[in-house]
């Protein structure tokens, strides 16, 4: 089995702030857009800028064909912060928020395009995958079966796992 996380099998979408965040230069910038256009915002929600969705795996590991072990990722709008997030989610649909990254402004002002934002998720959910990968030093069936037998565990090597994203986990910098 090739990658598992590859830009084939992830279908990530961009909504409307995902057009205001690749018109932006920085979070003024995209403050002053976003006052332009007709998104209703309130600094007290948290709101989908693009999304991976759900990336399932390990359905043959359970009798329900509803149970599985899911991964999804995406760019919010979250308290005036644009953050990159992601979560793993158990086989009975628990989630679980593993990595936040805050965007710093020179980061908003490298997205330029729709493919940028797309570029952005995949290259840090490969990275992920390498991380899963390198932590259970397994193929990709194995590592992963061991990687949902963790999250049902509640066990996971998370220092491990997420050493290989190339963006720090850098919401406690901002509280």
């Amino acid at each position: 089995m090739e990658k598992f996380l590859e830009d084939d099998n992830v279908n990530i979408q961009v909504g409307q702030l995902g057009n205001i965040l690749i018109q932006s230069n920085g979070y003024e910038e995209f403050y002053s857009n976003l006052s332009k256009c007709n998104i209703e915002f309130n600094e007290a929600k948290t709101y989908e800028i693009a999304s991976s969705g759900f990336v399932d795996f390990n359905q043959h590991l359970y009798e329900d064909i509803n149970h599985m072990n899911s991964i999804s990722s995406g760019i919010y709008l979250e308290k005036s912060l644009i953050t990159y997030r992601i979560f793993i989610w158990g086989s009975k649909g628990e989630g679980f928020e593993i990595f936040k990254h805050v965007f710093i402004g020179e980061e908003i002002s490298n997205i330029k395009t729709e493919n940028d934002i797309k570029q952005y998720i995949a290259s840090h959910l490969q990275e992920l995958e390498d991380g899963i990968l390198k932590t259970y030093n397994g193929c990709i069936k194995e590592s992963f079966e061991k990687f949902g037998m963790d999250i049902e565990n509640r066990m996971l090597p998370l220092q491990s796992i997420l050493q290989f994203l190339t963006i720090p986990n850098n919401m406690n910098d901002f509280r």
